[in-house]
C-alpha cells in the first residue's frame, strides 16, 4: 500500500473512531440523565420531567399514568421511552409526607366544666390521606382558671403529624341561685299546705335549678311557729338558702269588724282540659317530622317547666295538668306533660321508672325512626340539657331500668 492510500486509510479509521467513541460517550450520557426511581408527593401529577435531569425533547410514558391514583401512596414499575432508542422501566414512588392542616379554636369555659373533645377544638381539619386521631398534648385541667393554651395534635393515615394550638378562657361562676316565690304562711291544724307552690330557682349560669324544701322540723298538727328552708344548688356548688315560716295556728282569727272577711274558694281542677291544652300547645311544636316533633317536645317541656322537690305521686293527666298550667313540679310532671303531648302528636311512648329505685326517677321511651330510644326533658344538676334521643348504653347512672319490662330499645 503506498503511502497516499494509507494516509487515506488512517483518516478513515480516524474518524470512524471519533463517531464510535461520538456515540458511546452520547449512550452513556444518556443512560446517566435518566433518573431510575422518582418520588412525588401524594395528589401531585405525573411529570416524565421527574425521571431525567434534562428532560430529552422526546421523552414520553410508555405505560399509560392517568389510571395511576396519586391520592394513594404506593410504588409503581413504569416504562419511559427517551433518545430515540431507549426504552426503560423506572420506579414511581408516590408518598404522603405532608402534615393534616388545621385551624385551632378559642372556647370560653367555666371552671366545674368537662374538657370538650380535642376534635371540637379545632376547625377546617384538612389531610389528604385522611386524619386517623386528633389528641390534646395533655387534658387541659380548668381548675384554676385564666386563659389555657391547649396544643392539639393532628395526624394522619401516614404518621404526618402536626400540632395546632386551641385555647381555653376559663372563668369562674361564684354566683348562686336565686330563689323566687317563697314566703311566709299560716295554717290550721292538720292540714297539708303545697310549700312549693310558686316557688322557684334560677341562675345566670345554669339557668332553671331545682329547689328542695327542708321541711324536718314541721309538724303540722301541733300549733306554733315553724321555720322551713328552701334550698338550690348551680352547677357550679353555688348554694343558695332561703327560710320562711309555717305557722299552725291555734285557732282562727278573728274576724275584723271594719271589713268583711274575703272567702277564697277554688274550683277543683278540671283535668279533662289537659287534652284541649295539650292539642293547642302540639300545633305550635309540631315540626316536619316525628323527630324533630319530639325534639321540640322535650326542649318546651325541659325549658318551661320549673323544677321543684315534691313528694307528690300525681301521675296521668293529673301530673300534667299542673305542668300544662301551673308550669312547675317533679319528675313525675316532667314525664306525663311530655307523655300527653307526644300522644296528641301521634308519637308512640310510655313511661319508664327508675330500678333499682334509690329514689324515685321517670322518663319517657319514645318511638322514634323505627326504634324505641329514651328521652328526659328533667333538668340534672350535672346535666343541664334534655336526655334525647337515647340508647341503653348512653344512659348514665340516674337511669338504670328494669329491661325486661319494656319493648327492644333501639341499639344505635
Amino acid at each position: 500500500m503506498d503511502r497516499k492510500r494509507l494516509g487515506t486509510f488512517l483518516k478513515i479509521a480516524y474518524c470512524a473512531g471519533i463517531v464510535v467513541m461520538t456515540v458511546l460517550f452520547s449512550l452513556r450520557d444518556s443512560k446517566a440523565n435518566l433518573i431510575h426511581e422518582a418520588v412525588i408527593e401524594a395528589g401531585s401529577p405525573i411529570r416524565i420531567g421527574s425521571f431525567f435531569h434534562k428532560v430529552p425533547d422526546d421523552a414520553k410514558f410508555i405505560t399509560d399514568v392517568s389510571s395511576i391514583d396519586t391520592n394513594v401512596p404506593s410504588i409503581y414499575k413504569i416504562k419511559v421511552h427517551y433518545s430515540i432508542v431507549f426504552n426503560e422501566t423506572v420506579t414511581l414512588r408516590i408518598e404522603d409526607t405532608v402534615a393534616p392542616q388545621a385551624e385551632g379554636v378559642t372556647k370560653t369555659v367555666l371552671s366545674y366544666d368537662q374538657v370538650p373533645s380535642p376534635a371540637e377544638m379545632v376547625k377546617d381539619a384538612y389531610d389528604l390521606s385522611g386524619i386517623s386521631s386528633i389528641e390534646y398534648e395533655s387534658v387541659p385541667d380548668f381548675r384554676n382558671g385564666g386563659i389555657i393554651n391547649a396544643p392539639v395534635r393532628l395526624t394522619d393515615n401516614y404518621g404526618n403529624s402536626s400540632v395546632v394550638n386551641a385555647r381555653f378562657i376559663v372563668g369562674y361562676d361564684t354566683t348562686p341561685p336565686v330563689i323566687h316565690g317563697f314566703k311566709d304562711i299560716t295554717i290550721n291544724p292538720g292540714e297539708s299546705p303545697d310549700l312549693s307552690e310558686g316557688v322557684y330557682a334560677t341562675d345566670n349560669v345554669s339557668g332553671n335549678v331545682p329547689v328542695r324544701i327542708n321541711i324536718s322540723g314541721l309538724n303540722v298538727d301541733t300549733p306554733g311557729s315553724y321555720e322551713i328552708s328552701y334550698e338550690a344548688e348551680d352547677n357550679a356548688g353555688n348554694k343558695t338558702t332561703e327560710k320562711a315560716t309555717v305557722t299552725v295556728a291555734r285557732k282562727s282569727p278573728p274576724r275584723k269588724k271594719t271589713a268583711k272577711k274575703r272567702v277564697v274558694r277554688y274550683a277543683k281542677p278540671d283535668y279533662s282540659k289537659v287534652d284541649a291544652l295539650a292539642r293547642q300547645l302540639v300545633k305550635k311544636l309540631k315540626r316536619g317530622s316525628d323527630v324533630e316533633t319530639a325534639r321540640a317536645i322535650f326542649k318546651w317541656v325541659h325549658k318551661n317547666i320549673h323544677y321543684v322537690h315534691s313528694a307528690s305521686k300525681a301521675t296521668g293527666k293529673k301530673a300534667a295538668y299542673q305542668g300544662l298550667t301551673k308550669y312547675k313540679g317533679n319528675c313525675r310532671v316532667y314525664a306525663y306533660t311530655c307523655k300527653i303531648l307526644l300522644q296528641k302528636a301521634g308519637i308512640p311512648n310510655m313511661i319508664v321508672t327508675r330500678y333499682p329505685v334509690t329514689t324515685h326517677h321517670y322518663w319517657n321511651l319514645v318511638y322514634m325512626n323505627g326504634g324505641w330510644y329514651h328521652c328526659d326533658a328533667t333538668p340534672f344538676r350535672n346535666h343541664p340539657k334534655v336526655y334525647f334521643k337515647l340508647t341503653d348504653s348512653e344512659l348514665d347512672k340516674y337511669h338504670k331500668f328494669k329491661s325486661s319490662k319494656y319493648p327492644k330499645r333501639a341499639t344505635k
